[in-house]
């Protein structure tokens, strides 16, 4: 041990650079390092730019993806016993105009935090976003562990934020309408009953149209709807229309409104769309609902409804 701290002194005197030892930690450029490495200066580490899918090394550290095309990392295997490389880190950024998907090796998973508790075994790092993974140092299930996953600007990626997309078609939806737009208003959730396009960790329930957040946080939710009284009997214009969007809505009392489009128009069909940014606890609620008045009889329909949004910051 005197002989390597020797040479290690040694070394640092030929370089100009102080290396000193205390109480178990080592110190360069400094003479009390109060952490088991402290370097009291600059750091460097590898950098790497990659143009094709390949594998991450032992060596790698910060890895730019400039590929022509889409392109894969596959990060190292976990190791048993020896060698076990827990806390090790990497960085990749997508500098190029492809996707970059960072992949998991084998069987292995990567925690996502995506609120299941379950891992991916990728992600995807979209042109000019960045990504931070570290080993867990575990060797079966989640191995690595997202830190991080950022555009240039800040704004989280999609992939890490629970995008849905809600979609209904040519499946018409019958409501109650109201008489004037100053009575009691029959408020009914626009449900979705052909399923979604895209529904990360099933945040959205298409039988009562209700996005439930996974977790605290800023969310930017959208919607339209196709007010249409064609197949309605008798064909009765609307009177008006409203649509909106409501927080924790229940059957029968409604909910908080956190946005409304109001039309008052005279028409059998009308489109109208809305959209806003709210703040979410965990497990509160964001529905699409409608309220309409009718020339005649007391029913109305929607049809080509969508609904879609994602999470945007915490």
């Amino acid at each position: 041990m005197k002989k390597k701290m020797l040479f290690m002194a040694l070394l640092g005197g030929l370089n100009g650079i102080l290396v000193k030892a205390q109480v178990g930690n080592v110190g360069i450029s400094t003479a009390s390092p109060g952490s088991t490495l402290t370097v009291n200066g600059s750091f460097a580490a590898t950098y790497k730019t990659v143009t094709a899918s390949g594998a991450i090394g032992a060596n790698d550290y910060y890895i730019a993806y400039n590929g022509t095309a889409d392109g894969t990392l596959t990060l190292p295997a976990a190791i048993n016993g020896a060698g076990n490389f827990a806390g090790r880190t990497y960085h990749f950024k997508n500098t190029g105009g492809k996707i970059l998907t960072v992949s998991a090796n084998g069987s292995e998973l990567i925690d996502d935090q995506n609120g299941t508790g379950l891992g991916v075994p990728a992600i995807t790092v979209p042109p000019g976003y960045y990504a931070f993974l570290v080993s867990k140092g575990t060797t079966t299930g989640t191995t690595w562990e997202l830190v991080l996953v950022s555009s240039s600007n800040s704004i989280p990626s999609a992939e890490s934020t629970y995008p849905f997309s809600a979609v209904s078609t040519t499946t018409r939806q019958m409501c109650d309408a109201t008489a004037t737009p100053s009575s009691p208003w029959i408020m009914t959730a626009i449900t979705y009953p052909q399923g979604t396009v895209l529904n990360k960790g099933n945040v959205l329930n298409t039988s009562t149209g209700a996005f439930k957040a996974p977790n605290d946080g800023y969310y930017v939710i959208q919607g339209s709807t196709q007010f249409d009284n064609g197949s309605v009997a008798g064909n009765p214009n609307f009177t008006w229309t409203v649509l909106y969007l409501v927080k924790n809505y229940a059957p029968g009392n409604g909910g908080s409104i956190l946005v409304q489009s109001y039309q008052p128009t005279v028409t059998r069909v009308f489109g109208s769309s809305i959209s806003c940014m709210t703040y979410l606890s965990a497990g509160e609620t964001v529905s699409m609902a409608s309220v309409a008045g009718v020339s005649s009889g007391n029913k109305y329909e929607v049809v080509t409804s969508t609904m879609f949004g994602y999470k945007i910051a915490n």
